[in-house]
C-alpha cells in the first residue's frame, strides 16, 4: 500500500524532492543557530578566540535568514506539489466512479462517496504535503549529526548518539504502530457510515419531522459518534505517549552525551567546546526527528484513506462499455423500439430474483404501462433499460440491438428517465430545464413547461424561470417538483421516454390534464410505470408485473 501511495506522487516527484532539500536545508541553518553559539560558550569557556560581535550578530542574522526563506521554499514547493495531487486525485476518482455510475451510488451511498471524495483525498493530501518531505529529513539531520559528534568527540560518542536516535525512532513508530492502522481503518468506516447516515436524514427531513423520528434518528448518529469518540480517544493515548517518547530521548540522549563527554574532558581528550556543541547538537536534530512521531500520525491515516480510495476505483462496474461500441442515432428508423427477451435479473448481494423470463416488445411511438405493486420490479426494467444493471439471463435491445453492444452515451442519450422523486440541481428553474438540453430556445421551454401542467406555477413566480428552487428543490412543492422533471424530460425529445410514477404527487385533476396534454407533447415511446389505475386510460398497451412474472393486461374501459 505504501509503494501504492508513493506511485500518486509520481507527477509532483520534481517539487517534492525542492521541497525535502529546501527543508534540509531550513533543518541544518536551525541546527546551526544552536550550535554556533555552542560552540562560542565553549571558546570562550577554554579562553580561546572567538569573532567579534559584528560577525557573530551578522552570522545569527545570515541563518535566521536563509532559514526563513528556505523554509517559505520548502512550504511553497510541498504545497503546490500536494494541491496539484489533490487535484489529481480529486479528478482521478471522478474518473473511476464515471464508469461505476449510477450503480455505484446506489451501492455505497452519496454520503460514502461524498466522504471519500473530501476527508479520504485530504488525507493522501496531508501526507504528502507535511510528512513526506520531514521524514527524508529524518533520516539525513540525525546521521549528519552522528557524523559531526564522531569527528568533534570520537567514535565511541557518535555510536551512542546514532543507537539513541535508532531507538528514538523505533518508538516512535513502533507505539500503537498496529492499533494505529486499525483505528485509523476504524475511523475511515465510520465517517463514510456518519457520512451516509446525515446524507440520508437530510433526503428525508420531512418524513423524520412526519413520524417525530428525531431522537431515533439522532441516536443512530450518537453511535456513530460514540465510535469515533472511542477511535479518537485510543489515537489521543498513542499521540500522547509518541509525545513522550518525543522528549524522553532527548534526556536521554543529553544525560549520555554528558555521561561520555565529561571524563572526556577531564582527561584532556576534548574539550569545552566539543562538548557544548554535541550537546547542542540533541536540541538541534529533535525537529528533525519529531517528524518520525508525526508520521506514527499520519501515516496510519493516510494508508487506511488510500486503501479506501484504492478499493473504490478499483471496484469492478456493474455494466462496462462495450469493446466495439454501436451507435444508435436518435433519427434512425426504430430507434425508438423497445424489447425485452426472456430476461431475468436479481440484484447484486442478494438471492431474490426481482424479474424472471421477462418477455416485452414496445413500438416506436407506442405508449405502455407497466404497472404492479410497490417491489414487484416495476423501477427495475427502467435501471436495466438505461443500462443501470445488466441482466444476468436474457437481453435488453434498443432499436433491435442489444444494450450491451450499444455504446453508454449513445444509449442514453436515446432515453430519458423522469423519476417520482427527481433530482433538481442548485441554480434556477430554466438551468434545471435546460440541463438535458442547454441550446433549447425560450419558446421550446414554454412548450415545454405547457405541456407539463408549470405554466401556471411559472407565471405565480416573482421571478419566473428564474426563480431559485432551493437546495434539492425545498421551495417547491412535490407535485410542482415532479411537473419540473416532466418538462424536463419533454424538452430533451429523446426517443424513448421513462414515466415512473411522475404523476404520483399530483391532485387527480392535474393528473387528468398532464396525461391528457401528453400526445401533443411527445412523439416518443413512451413506458409509463405506476400504479394508480387512471394513467392506463390514457395508454395502448398495459402490462402487469408480479413477484417478477410479466404478462399483458386488460385496459380498463374508458372513464372506468
Amino acid at each position: 500500500m505504501i509503494g501504492h501511495l508513493l506511485s500518486m506522487a509520481r507527477g509532483s516527484a520534481g517539487l517534492l524532492a525542492l521541497s525535502a532539500a529546501a527543508r534540509t536545508v531550513t533543518l541544518l541553518c536551525g541546527a546551526a543557530l544552536l550550535v554556533f553559539p555552542a560552540w562560542l560558550v565553549g571558546r570562550l569557556a577554554e579562553g580561546l578566540s572567538v569573532p567579534g560581535l559584528g560577525t557573530v550578530i551578522a552570522v545569527m542574522i545570515g541563518l535566521a535568514l536563509a532559514k526563513g526563506l528556505t523554509r517559505y521554499a520548502e512550504q511553497l514547493s510541498g504545497h503546490t506539489a500536494a494541491f496539484a495531487l489533490l487535484e489529481q486525485l480529486r479528478v482521478r476518482l471522478y474518473e473511476k466512479l464515471i464508469p461505476l455510475a449510477p450503480a455505484v451510488t446506489a451501492s455505497r451511498g452519496s454520503g460514502r462517496l461524498l466522504s471519500s471524495a473530501t476527508r479520504d483525498v485530504d488525507r493522501v493530501e496531508v501526507f504528502f504535503a507535511h510528512t513526506l518531505a520531514p521524514v527524508i529529513t529524518a533520516v539525513l539531520l540525525p546521521l549528519a549529526s552522528v557524523g559531526l559528534a564522531s569527528m568533534l568527540a570520537g567514535a565511541g560518542m557518535g555510536i551512542a548518539l546514532l543507537s539513541i536516535y535508532l531507538a528514538a525512532a523505533a518508538a516512535l513508530i513502533g507505539i500503537g504502530r498496529r492499533s494505529s492502522r486499525t483505528t485509523s481503518t476504524t475511523q475511515v468506516r465510520t465517517r463514510g457510515s456518519l457520512a451516509q447516515e446525515v446524507s440520508d436524514d437530510l433526503r428525508g427531513r420531512s418524513e423524520i419531522t412526519i413520524f417525530g423520528a428525531q431522537e431515533q434518528r439522532a441516536q443512530r448518529v450518537d453511535e456513530l459518534g460514540a465510535q469515533l469518540a472511542s477511535s479518537a480517544r485510543r489515537t489521543s493515548v498513542m499521540q500522547g505517549l509518541r509525545a513522550a517518547a518525543g522528549q524522553g530521548w532527548q534526556v536521554a540522549a543529553l544525560f549520555t552525551v554528558l555521561l561520555l563527554g565529561l571524563p572526556l574532558v577531564r582527561g584532556g581528550e576534548i574539550g569545552w567546546t566539543e562538548l557544548l556543541v554535541v550537546l547542542a547538537l540533541v536540541p538541534a536534530t529533535a525537529p528533525a526527528l519529531s517528524a518520525v512521531e508525526a508520521l506514527g500520525i499520519s501515516l496510519p491515516a493516510a494508508l487506511a484513506s488510500a486503501a479506501n480510495l484504492r478499493d473504490l476505483e478499483e471496484s469492478p462496474p456493474a455494466v462496462v462499455e462495450p469493446t466495439q461500441p454501436v451507435m444508435v442515432h436518435p433519427e434512425e428508423p426504430g430507434a425508438a423500439s423497445v424489447s425485452f427477451r426472456d430476461v431475468s435479473f436479481g440484484y447484486p448481494g442478494t438471492d431474490r430474483e426481482v424479474l424472471s423470463g421477462v418477455d416485452l416488445r414496445i413500438e416506436p411511438g407506442e405508449v405502455a404501462a407497466v404497472v404492479g405493486v410497490s417491489g414487484s420490479g416495476k423501477s427495475t426494467l427502467a435501471s436495466l433499460l438505461t443500462r443501470v444493471w445488466d441482466p444476468q439471463q436474457g437481453q435488453v435491445q434498443l432499436a433491435g440491438t442489444d444494450i450491451r453492444e450499444v455504446s453508454l452515451r449513445s444509449l442514453r442519450a436515446n432515453i430519458t428517465v423522469v423519476e417520482q422523486r427527481p433530482v433538481l440541481v442548485s441554480g434556477t428553474i430554466r438551468e434545471n430545464l435546460l440541463l438535458g438540453i442547454p441550446a433549447a430556445s425560450e419558446q421550446e421551454i414554454l412548450a415545454a413547461c405547457r405541456a407539463a401542467c408549470l405554466e401556471g406555477d411559472i407565471a405565480a413566480m416573482a421571478e419566473g424561470l428564474d426563480t431559485e428552487p432551493g437546495a434539492e428543490g425545498a421551495r417547491l412543492s412535490g407535485g410542482q417538483a415532479q411537473r419540473l422533471a416532466l418538462a424536463r424530460g419533454y424538452l430533451r425529445r429523446s426517443p424513448v421516454l421513462i414515466l415512473d410514477e411522475i404523476t404520483s404527487a399530483q391532485d387527480p385533476l392535474t393528473q387528468a390534464e398532464i396525461l391528457r396534454r401528453m400526445p401533443e407533447a411527445t412523439s416518443a415511446t413512451v413506458i409509463m410505470i405506476a400504479h394508480r389505475s387512471a394513467v392506463l386510460r390514457h395508454v395502448q398497451t398495459v402490462y402487469e408485473i408480479d413477484q417478477g412474472l410479466l404478462r399483458a393486461a386488460a385496459r380498463p374501459a374508458p372513464g372506468a
